[in-house]
């Protein structure tokens, strides 16, 4: 068992207090919970499991500790046992050296060093952890080398943070470009673009050990990148400089301040440049600085970084496939290759929320990889030997990005992907285009994407105003209608200017419209993520009757599914991914559905309606009335009381005790944590009783006249009008007898069924419910079952994650079926069975008995009983999932819909006079 950190903390604050040269190592040892034997047997030098010689102490798979003379080079001494051959042999975890004043420790697991004062070394305890059996937390990317270059870069980060002052945005701007440019340089001289370990070399040759003149070199160095090769000023540098090549466009071009460096930045920096880059892949550059400049996030890198195969499920459908399959039909006819090359040329790729570039990145390979296979093709059916070179250029691929930092690192990444495709380029057909100078990186602004008009970023046809194929792709930011800020609200103002009300959608909902404007009567289609709140409830309407009436059809749908990237404690959020085209350009649609939380499939739909089912575009509008012929819902009973009608438990008694007339006036109250968390409350119910009999209570006179006193000083005039009744609650459609069903206006969405109540007139309800008045156990049974839930889960607004209720929006919309008398009885006996079951579980509130994972299996089963009874009342035949189920309700909804069109007279036309 790993022993306690507290211990840990105290043990080593105790060691490096006051150190002692000929105990220190044991003292650590002890910290970090070695056996007393282990440490006893060290102590004599003598025993056969100290690996080490002379003075040294070596544990096998552990640790290897040496001390040295004050002013020797610790970090060379450290390094000099990392390459030993005893510290191979024996698997050593960490080297440790220090002279007391000073320790250097390397990870030798973890590729990671730490410097520090014996003072603060204490501090540092969480660096040898393993040592006590705490594993530390891997960060995950597609290739562990992106996560160890990017713990490296954020201490790099830390560093040069500590020695600059970074108060100003341009100081924040100039080393956003001097991370980029540095991060340009370890890729290229790993590449073959700089000569192997060029720079490192240099640095490490060249400059002084404490650090001092690090700005300089990099200073000389980010000049002669930018020289071409005949530059007379190339002949006045030093001739390490002179052998960098003309890297060209535009990277090192402006001259930015460089930050100064100190002895353990400059260290650091050539433990850098030691590793392989050539391993890292671009598209993780944005993860892994956005982990460099964010401390906290360092540990969970792939929340930042959008995974290759999520970007694949937005690119292959938008664009990819049909690419594809024009190459399968072209294999044979040279023509048709051609043609399709020159079609990858006229390709335009944007992204207006592009972040650090990854799906500019991904769709840019995706291409090459696609150009390599034509050419392929070409070559088997041509009689000529012609050598074809790349046609896809970084100029097609465009991006707006609000954030300078991720723009450049953007702009890098693309350079970086083009080198690499380059080189498999090459390997696949032996030659290639040189990787020096640079040509034009994408085009990627950096901007307010709502601000600014996209046909200026990404023009949809050439000068001579012949179109260009157009895909707008990208994963812009989730954040729904609360906590967006002021600039953010303003933004949306703008964008949805047109609009009566937009302050419901989420803020990716501008994106979604922005699009449609754009590809409208163009050669262009777009394919977004989202949350998948931009496919429920009001937003529906809001959003998506605009995008569809401006004769836009969608053409393909991610329903819902967990965008999880591997990171670690990643919050998997929901979202779905919808692809759409120009009606004239549409051809049917397809439809991915997750199967099991696994596998995700295809199924090719004739039409996809905004709630991401098949069916037609319909879109579902609030109304005041229901579709069908049931009972009325209305909101509970508003006490607007300022508190003072709601009694606790021991209010209720303490009232009782002091005035025992009130007794029959007092009724059981639920708001919804009472009725979903069985909590008691209860409230005043003086709907009936005499003036006299309330005049002889004075405690109940000081209630009321409190409520009094609320609702007259309130500032809204409807609550000022209601102060002269302030004995009852301010709104009142309760039932004056019988039963009522009452649902919720807010539910988890964790829970498979909406939990729904069915009470006495007796038992008094608030406004945080819904209610129908004189509902049967039919109404009970329908609306509990798994096809209103499905429906309910589908066109419902949301509050945060959760279900949000509506009697306008859900429950008049909901298309309920038609059931003959036997099927209504049946219907109220299973609805019935729900109940009693419920009541074999006194002790469990209504939130336990419909979470997930604690419902009890004989409710699990009355429930799977009424929903394939209700089912029944639609067809015979059982549905297979809740998309089946959506795509009957919504035919039925359609069905009702024309049919109630149908009733309505016809208006009258009144003739005008001459």
């Amino acid at each position: 068992m790993a022993i306690s950190q507290a211990r840990i903390i105290e043990s080593m604050e105790q060691a490096c207090s006051n150190v002692n040269p000929d105990e220190f190592i044991f003292s650590f040892l002890d910290a970090y919970g070695f056996p007393k034997s282990t440490i006893t047997r060290l102590r004599k030098r003598d025993d056969s499991r100290n690996v080490a010689s002379g003075n040294d102490v070596g544990l096998k798979k552990k640790l290897y500790f040496r001390s040295a003379p004050e002013g020797a080079d610790l970090n060379a001494e450290a390094d000099s046992l990392k390459a030993s051959e005893v510290v191979s042999r024996n698997d050593i975890r960490f080297v440790i050296v220090t002279d007391f004043k000073s320790l250097v420790a390397l990870d030798l697991k973890a590729e990671e060093r730490l410097e520090a004062t014996m003072e603060e070394l204490d501090k540092q305890y969480a660096f040898f952890l393993p040592l006590a059996g705490y594993e530390k937390a891997v960060m995950y990317s597609e290739h562990p080398a992106d996560v160890k270059a990017s713990e490296k870069m954020g201490r790099l980060f830390d560093l040069i943070r500590e020695r600059n002052d970074l108060s100003k945005s341009e100081d924040i701007h100039a080393l956003n470009v001097f991370l980029t440019r540095l991060l340009f340089c370890f890729y290229a001289e790993d590449t073959g673009i700089f000569a192997q370990g060029q720079m490192t070399s240099a640095i490490q040759s060249t400059t002084q050990e404490d650090g001092s003149d690090v700005d300089q070199f990099f200073s000389d160095l980010f000049t002669v990148l930018n020289l071409d090769d005949k530059a007379p000023e190339r002949a006045s540098m030093a001739a390490h400089f002179q052998e960098f090549p003309y890297v060209n466009g535009g990277l090192f071009e402006a001259d930015e301040p460089i930050p100064e460096f100190g002895r353990k930045a400059r260290r650091l920096l050539i433990d850098c440049g030691s590793m392989d880059w050539s391993e890292i892949n671009p598209d993780i550059f944005g993860s892994m600085f956005q982990a460099v400049i964010d401390e906290e996030q360092r540990g969970s890198l792939g929340q930042h970084y959008t995974s290759v195969s999520n970007i694949m499920k937005v690119i292959q459908p938008l664009f990819l496939d049909k690419l594809y399959t024009e190459l399968e039909k072209s294999r044979k006819n040279e023509r048709k290759l051609k043609e399709l090359l020159l079609r990858l040329q006229n390709l335009r790729i944007f992204d207006p929320a592009c972040g650090s570039g990854n799906f500019l990145i991904i769709a840019y390979k995706e291409l090459r990889k696609l150009e390599m296979e034509i050419i392929d093709a070409l070559n088997a059916v041509s009689d000529q030997t012609e050598m074809y070179y790349s046609g896809i250029k970084l100029s097609q691929f465009h991006g707006i990005e609000i954030d300078d930092f991720a723009h450049e690192v953007a702009v890098l990444s693309l350079w970086l992907a083009e080198h690499q495709m380059n080189m498999a380029f090459k390997e696949k057909f032996g030659y290639a285009d040189a990787a020096l100078p640079l040509k034009d990186s994408g085009h990627i602004v950096c901007d307010n994407a709502l601000r600014v008009d996209w046909s200026g970023i990404c023009p949809p046809e050439d000068s001579k105003g012949e179109p260009y194929e157009v895909y707008i792709c990208g994963n812009p930011p989730f954040l729904g209608s609360g906590g967006r800020s002021e600039a953010q609200n303003q933004d949306m103002a703008n964008v949805f200017a047109s609009f009566k009300s937009f302050g419901m959608l989420d803020f990716v909902a501008c994106w979604y419209w922005k699009s449609a404007q754009y590809i409208s009567g163009r050669n262009a289609e777009f394919a977004l993520v989202s949350t998948n709140s931009i496919c429920q409830g009001e937003q529906v309407a809001v959003l998506w009757k605009p995008i569809l009436d401006k004769d836009l059809k969608i053409k393909f749908a991610y329903q819902t599914f967990s965008w999880k990237n591997h990171a670690k404690q990643n919050a998997a959020v929901h979202v779905v991914v919808i692809g759409v085209t120009n009606a004239s350009d549409f051809n049917g649609a397809a439809i991915f559905k997750e199967q099991n939380n696994k596998s995700i499939h295809r199924v090719e739909v004739e039409n996809i309606n905004p709630y991401l089912v098949e069916g037609h575009d319909t879109v579902i509008n609030s109304r005041s009335k229901s579709l069908s012929s049931v009972p009325e819902m209305v909101y509970g009973n508003k006490p607007v009381d300022g508190g003072n009608l709601l009694l606790s438990t021991a209010e209720k008694d303490q009232l009782i005790q002091s005035e025992p007339g009130v007794a029959k006036w007092i009724k059981r109250v639920l708001g919804a944590q009472e009725f979903i968390q069985s909590k008691e409350r209860w409230c005043l119910w003086l709907v009936g009783a005499p003036l006299g009999e309330i005049n002889d209570m004075p405690l109940v006179n000081k209630r009321i006249e409190s409520v009094r006193e609320m609702r007259a000083h309130s500032k809204k005039v409807a609550t000022q009008k209601i102060a002269d009744r302030p004995n009852l609650f301010g709104e009142i459609r309760h039932p004056e007898n019988g039963t009522y069903i009452l649902v919720p206006s807010v539910s988890s969405e964790r829970r498979p069924y909406v939990p729904i109540g069915f009470f006495g007139a007796d038992v008094i309800t608030t406004n945080a419910n819904l209610m129908i008045p004189n509902a049967t156990p039919f109404e009970f049974g329908i609306l509990t079952s798994e096809m209103h839930n499905d429906w309910m889960r589908t066109v419902a607004g949301r509050l945060k994650s959760d279900y949000r209720y509506s009697a306008t929006l859900v429950y008049n919309t909901f298309p309920w079926p038609e059931a003959s008398d036997r099927q209504r009885k049946k219907i109220e006996e299973l609805a019935e069975e729900v109940l009693l079951v419920r009541e074999d579980y006194p002790d469990k509130s209504l939130s336990k008995l419909y979470d997930p994972k604690e419902m009890p299996e004989p409710l699990r089963e009355a429930h799977k009983a009424l929903d394939r009874a209700v089912e029944k009342l639609y067809r015979e035949k059982p549905f297979r999932d809740a998309t089946e189920r959506l795509e009957h309700l919504f035919a039925r909804y359609e069905k009702l819909i024309a049919e109630e069109k149908a009733q309505k007279p016809a208006k009258k036309t009144v003739k005008g006079s001459n």
